[in-house]
């Protein structure tokens, strides 16, 4: 998808960077839950957040290349969180438009960070 400077674009721009700039926050859960998989958290963009009662949902682009979903315990810290890889091609399958154009500043500002 071609990014186009849209006001939308550049809102979805900040937010993603704020979204970088808490997960690298030394007490980030999900910052934790990434790294004790192997996923370097350096360049990561939080795509989704939903908030449940018992849980937190994300949705992250690590890295530009691919995407992980996690799962974090929000009362049970013994609970292992629950991260799975998404290769981005599959990821993209049924995206609404929004969300597609979130996915595409988020991988301009991964691309443009390394």
């Amino acid at each position: 998808m071609k990014l186009i400077g849209s006001k939308m674009e550049s809102n979805f721009r900040e937010e993603l960077i704020r979204s970088r700039e808490a997960l690298q926050a030394h007490d980030s859960k999900l910052k934790l839950a990434l790294e004790s998989e192997g996923h370097d958290s350096k360049n990561c963009y939080v795509l989704k957040w939903i908030p449940e009662q018992l849980e937190d949902l994300y949705t992250v682009l690590v890295g530009g290349s691919y995407i992980v979903d996690v799962e974090i315990d929000k009362y049970d810290i013994s609970n292992r969180p629950i991260v799975q890889r998404t290769e981005l091609k599959l990821y993209l399958q049924g995206l609404t438009k929004m969300s597609q154009i979130r996915l595409a500043v988020a991988q301009d500002l991964a691309c443009s960070k390394t």
